[in-house]
């Protein structure tokens, strides 16, 4: 028989060998979506290529007795795959045996929470929760970029007008930028050179602009409130979603100009979109739902050059989230009211498939194992 201490050794060391390789993301799949499931306040992780839900990263934190919910708006993975930051709003306070009260949902009525909101980062290879980033009590956050250098992510805070300037090596809020009066800053998209920060004003109906070299603002006017902005890869194309006049702008860089793209009459309110890799075509999600509208289900896919709406693609109830694969072969939706995201092959622009994820997902992001490193 063999000695039982040289077998616990083998197996001790079998362990740690796994729990290192785990740590350093061995086992992780090619490409990660990450979801916030805003109504379960959860980040939902998933395997795309296996069309199957990895894990999910429970938001709630315990205090003073009791438990308080986070709900997560929007989530975005850092251009160098080393960390996942989400924008997550308080719940009220309520002890074990009490339920939860959303606080501020970036899409409804915001109700103030027991907390301040935060900022939270994610490991990617671990999916653990590295630094929670407390922002100030209701400021409703609502979306977060990271810099293609790693060196600091923007969050904005809608309710109050803020934009925060997080370091992201030391965590530290370097910054409260303020935006126009009453202009709700909302989505946002950095350029690849790290230049200019694109921000959404929804209620300020415009295009801002800041230049992250000197924190200098700018804004183009706009004929509608705008809830998102995206930029192409090739940094020459700037959109912006113009909910309750059914449109997209886009802001052609080189020649600041504008070209407005009407949607059908049966449009609702397209909310989120993103480019393809080659800046060919943009996706947008034709949401409704907000403000009182009637739901949508659709998606439509446009030439950036011409503004034409060349398809438009069913996807799941009230499509809000939008993200393209790294190969520009698949585009990912999150549908606020069916609890799902849709799975789109821009090889025929079908729908090829829905993965469950909890309730009301909001941001989707994508994480490559090509760009992950450890934080």
């Amino acid at each position: 028989m063999k000695n039982p201490l040289v077998i616990i050794g083998i197996v001790v060391v079998l362990i740690v060998g796994f729990v290192v390789m785990r740590e350093q993301g061995i086992f992780a799949p090619a490409e990660k979506l990450y979801v916030a499931a805003e109504g379960d306040g959860k980040i939902v992780v998933i395997d795309p290529a296996k069309k199957s839900v990895i894990t999910s990263i429970d938001l709630t934190v315990e205090h003073d007795g009791g438990t308080v919910k986070f709900f997560p708006h929007n989530i975005q993975v850092a251009p160098n795959g080393k960390s996942v930051w989400v924008t997550a709003n308080s719940g009220k306070h309520e002890g074990h045996s009490g339920g939860f009260i959303p606080a501020a949902l970036a899409h409804g009525e915001a109700v103030e929470g027991s907390n301040p909101d935060e900022v939270i980062v994610i490991n990617p290879l671990t999916d653990r929760i590295i630094k929670r980033i407390p922002l100030d009590k209701g400021v409703q956050g609502a979306h977060v970029v990271v810099t293609a250098d790693g060196s600091y992510a923007y969050a904005t805070a809608q309710k109050v007008g803020i934009i925060y300037k997080i370091n992201a090596k030391t965590y530290e809020i370097e910054k409260k930028i303020p935006a126009p009066s009453a202009s709700q800053p909302r989505g946002m998209r950095i350029s690849l050179d790290d230049q200019t920060l694109y921000i959404a004003m929804l209620t300020g109906k415009a295009l801002g602009m800041l230049d992250l070299a000197t924190d200098k603002l700018t804004q183009v006017g706009l004929p509608g409130q705008v809830v998102q902005v995206g930029v192409t890869p090739d940094g020459k194309t700037v959109f912006a979603s113009l909910y309750d006049t059914k449109q997209l702008a886009m802001y052609r860089v080189d020649t600041k100009s504008t070209v407005m793209v009407d949607l059908p009459p049966s449009a609702k309110g397209p909310v989120q979109m993103y480019p393809t890799p080659d800046s060919r075509f943009v996706y947008l999600a034709d949401q409704g739902y907000y403000f009182g509208q009637l739901q949508n289900n659709i998606v439509y896919k446009i030439d950036v050059s011409t503004g034409q709406i060349v398809k438009e693609i069913k996807a799941g109830d009230a499509p809000h989230g939008v993200v393209v694969s790294k190969d520009g072969k698949f585009v990912y939706i999150t549908n606020l009211k069916s609890d799902d995201v849709s799975i789109i092959d821009t090889a025929t622009d079908m729908e090829v498939g829905k993965i469950p994820v909890g309730k009301e997902p909001n941001g989707i992001s994508i994480w490559s194992k090509s760009l992950g490193g450890t934080p």
